[in-house]
Formats: C-alpha cells, sequence, structure tokens
C-alpha cells in the first residue's frame, strides 16, 4: 500500500532548453510558451561581474513538469542594477543595457557620451538579488549626505562672505 502511494506522489520532469536570441544587443528574448509569471524566476548573482540565472517549472499534468534553467554571464560593461525581464506573448524578454560614458566617444567608436538613470533593480518584479538592496540603501544614503555636505558648505560661505542679508 505504501508503495502505491509513493509512486503517485512522485513527480516526473520534462527538462528542456528554451529557444533563445539575442535582439539589438541589450535584450535576450527567452521563449517559454504557456510559462506564466508565477512559473519564474529570475536571480541576478555576484552583481558587477556574474551571472544572471533563469529558471522556470510549470506543471504539465499530474505528475508531470516541465522545467529549464539558463544561466547568462553578465558582461563587464552591464549596468546590473538595470537590468530589466518582462514576460510577454510567450517571450521573456531580459534587458542588460550597457554602460555609457560621460566622457566624449572616442574616433570611430560606436559608444553614447550620455549617461542615464532609473529605478535599482531591486525595485522589479520578477528580479531578485540576494545582495543589491543594503548596497542600494548605502549607495544612495552616500549620495544624499554628500548632497546636504556641499549644500552646508555653500550656505556657510554664503553667510560668511555675503553678509546676513540676502
Amino acid at each position: 500500500m505504501e508503495t502505491q502511494i509513493e509512486e503517485t506522489c512522485k513527480l516526473y520532469y520534462d527538462d528542456f532548453e528554451p529557444f533563445c536570441q539575442w535582439k539589438e544587443h541589450e535584450t535576450l528574448e527567452i521563449h517559454l510558451q504557456e510559462f506564466k509569471k508565477q512559473h519564474l524566476r529570475i536571480l541576478v548573482e555576484k552583481p558587477g561581474a556574474g551571472v544572471v540565472t533563469i529558471t522556470g517549472e510549470r506543471p504539465l499534468d499530474g505528475t508531470r513538469r516541465s522545467r529549464f534553467r539558463k544561466q547568462i554571464k553578465i558582461p563587464r560593461n552591464c549596468k546590473t542594477e538595470e537590468i530589466r525581464a518582462m514576460l510577454g506573448g510567450g517571450v521573456l524578454q531580459i534587458r542588460l543595457p550597457k554602460q555609457t560614458s560621460a566622457f566624449p566617444a572616442k574616433p570611430g567608436s560606436t559608444e553614447s557620451n550620455t549617461t542615464s538613470s532609473s529605478m535599482p533593480s531591486s525595485y522589479l518584479l520578477d528580479i531578485q538579488s540576494p545582495s543589491s538592496r543594503p548596497e542600494v540603501n548605502t549607495k544612495l544614503a552616500l549620495q544624499v549626505a554628500g548632497v546636504l555636505a556641499v549644500m552646508v558648505a555653500s550656505g556657510a560661505y554664503a553667510y560668511r562672505h555675503c553678509g546676513h542679508a540676502w
């Protein structure tokens, strides 16, 4: 009797390699028909020079499940805090934005000379990072402290050198 219960509770997995293709040099498309958001997990490991791991598992029937695991090496010039993922129409899109330089590009280079900022990836749904949230809070606190220090210093300078009247 016990062996029948164990056999009916046993899960069988159909492992597969999803079709993937790069779009626009920064976006990886992973074709995952019939997968839903709750079936997927995206983990940014070792921010800065690490790996993005995408796993998915969905039920096929009572004892069978379909699953996959895909790892993508994060390029050195990637802004890990701006990695984004979106699922729609059976296609998971993972955007790995490249860093842009604030300095003019070298002649013949295709680099942009603009900078951009956006919300840290720890605020995105579906993207998890084991260590990025404390780093983001520390960075934000340091930036705010720096701005406040500059404001106090310029206020003190103006008060001392310009007098009391504004």
